[in-house]
C-alpha cells in the first residue's frame, strides 16, 4: 500500500477542542494544535464528501455482521492511515519538546541523567529516575527543529530558537438556538481560535488502499477540518521529513530511550492498569512482550496462521525501567449516529521510556521494533498504541544513551 505525504495549509483560523468541557468563564479551549485523530477524521471525512455514494472502484462492500461494533457505519475506506501532523515551516519541519530535557539558566537545553531510584515510592516496574541539570521546574518549548532533535537524540546540549509557528485568536460570538437556527438574545461566548503564521503547515503522511490516488488526481485539494468547519488546502510533497532513530553505537551501553513523538492510548486491560504503562510491557516485571523479528503479514499468508506464528515468536528480554510521562492529553469527539464520543487519556507527546536490553543485538532489534519507521525509510511501519494506532497515535523514536 503506498505511502503520500502533505502539507495542509489552513485558509481560515481553526478551532480544534480538546476532551475538556467548555464552560461560561472558559475561553473556549480551541486553540489547540491539531491531534492525530483529527487528522484521520478529516480525511475520512474528505473522502465521503467527495463520493458520497459506493464507488464502482472500492472493490467490495462492507457485509454487516454481529461483531460490527458500530452498526451504522457503512465501513468504507477502513484502509486508511494516517500520521502527524507535524508543524513544517520552510524546509524545517518541528516536534514535540521531549520532556526528559532540562534547561540551565541561559537556557541551554541538556538531556536529563538516568539513576539508580533506591528507596523511593517509584511505580512498578521502574528501576530508575531522571535526573534534572536543574533543581526546580523548567519551563520547556512546545516544539523544537527536526535539527535540534537529531541533537537531542545524540545527547547533545542545545538552544532551541523557539520559533513562531502559529498565535492564538480570542473572538466573541453569540449564540445560536439549535432549534430554530437563529441567534438568542443575550447569550454570547468566547472561544480561542488557532492562526497559523505565514509559511506554517501540518505536515502528515497517509496512505489508503482506495481514495487517495483519486484525490491527488485533482492534484491539491480542499478538507474541512475543526469544530467550526475551517477550510484547508492540501497538497502532496515528497516525504515526511521525520528524524530517524539514533544508532550511536556507545560499547557496553544496554540502555534504549523511546521517544513518544505522537500521543498514546494505553487502555486497562484486565489487571494491566494502563494509562502511561504501554499494554505490551509487563505490569510487574517491566519486561517487553513484543515479538521480536519480523511481524508483517506475509503474501498469500491467511489471517490464522499468520496470528499463530507471531504468538510463538521469540519475546524479547528489555525490562522497562524507567519512564518520564507529561500531564495526560484527554480528548473525546461527536459522532452524527452515536453522539459523544467516550473520553480517553493519552500518554502525550514528548513522554520518553527507557529500557535496559540483554545485549547489543537486543538494543538494535528493540529500537527497530519501537522506531516510527522500523530500521530505515520513510514509510510509518510501526504505530505502538494499543488504540487509534491507524490514525497516527504511538509514534516515537529510538536513541541509544550511556548511564
Amino acid at each position: 500500500m503506498n505511502s503520500f505525504s502533505f502539507h495542509i495549509e489552513p485558509r481560515d483560523l481553526l478551532f480544534m477542542r480538546d476532551g475538556r468541557p467548555m464552560e461560561a468563564s472558559d475561553a473556549g479551549l480551541g486553540a489547540n494544535w491539531p491531534r492525530p485523530d483529527q487528522i484521520y477524521s478529516a480525511f475520512i471525512n474528505t473522502f465521503h464528501a467527495q463520493w458520497s455514494d459506493f464507488q464502482s472502484w472500492e472493490g467490495h462492500r462492507h457485509n454487516q455482521n454481529d461483531r460490527d461494533t458500530n452498526k451504522d457505519s457503512s465501513y468504507r475506506f477502513g484502509s486508511l492511515k494516517t500520521a502527524g501532523p507535524f508543524p513544517a515551516k520552510g524546509k524545517e519541519i518541528y516536534l514535540p519538546c521531549p520532556l526528559d530535557l532540562s534547561a540551565d539558566d541561559n537556557g541551554c537545553l541538556y538531556p536529563m541523567k538516568l539513576v539508580e531510584a533506591k528507596n523511593t515510592d517509584m511505580p512498578k516496574p521502574l528501576t530508575h529516575a531522571f535526573s534534572s541539570v536543574k533543581l526546580g521546574k523548567t519551563d520547556l518549548p512546545q516544539w523544537i527543529s527536526s535539527a535540534d532533535y537529531q541533537k537531542y537524540l545524540k545527547g547533545e546540549s542545545f538552544k532551541s530558537n523557539n520559533a513562531e509557528l502559529y498565535d492564538v485568536e480570542r473572538n466573541i460570538g453569540i449564540a445560536i438556538d439549535p432549534a430554530t437556527g437563529t441567534t438568542e438574545e443575550g447569550k454570547l461566548y468566547q472561544a480561542e481560535y488557532l492562526r497559523f503564521k505565514p509559511e506554517t503547515k501540518m505536515a502528515i503522511s497517509a496512505s489508503c488502499e482506495i481514495g487517495l490516488d483519486k484525490l491527488l488526481d485533482k492534484g491539491r485539494f480542499d478538507m474541512i477540518m475543526g469544530g467550526q468547519q475551517g477550510v484547508c488546502m492540501v497538497s502532496q510533497v515528497s516525504d515526511l521529513s521525520l528524524p530517524s532513530s539514533c544508532s550511536q553505537n556507545i560499547p557496553h551501553s544496554l540502555f534504549l530511550k523511546w521517544t513518544l513523538i505522537s500521543p498514546s492510548v494505553y487502555p486497562k486491560i484486565g489487571e494491566h492498569p494502563g494509562g502511561w504503562l504501554p499494554s505490551w510491557i509487563d505490569s510487574l516485571t517491566g519486561q517487553v512482550l513484543l515479538p521480536k523479528g519480523n511481524t508483517e503479514r506475509r503474501s498469500g499468508e491467511k489471517r490464522e496462521v499468520w496470528r499463530k506464528r507471531v504468538e510463538i515468536m521469540e519475546k524479547f528480554m528489555a525490562k522497562l525501567v524507567a519512564a518520564r510521562i507529561g500531564k495526560p492529553l484527554a480528548f473525546s469527539g461527536w459522532d452524527l449516529q452515536s453522539g459523544a464520543k467516550p473520553t480517553y487519556l493519552a500518554a502525550p507527546a514528548g513522554s520518553a521510556y527507557i529500557f535496559k536490553c540483554k545485549d547489543i543485538e537486543e538494543v538494535k532489534a528493540l529500537s527497530d521494533a519501537l522506531s516510527w519507521n522500523g530500521a530505515t525509510g520513510n514509510e510509518v511501519k510501526n504505530r505502538r498504541s494499543t488504540l487509534f494506532g491507524e490514525k497516527g497515535f504511538g509514534l516515537g523514536i529510538c536513541s541509544q544513551i550511556k548511564i
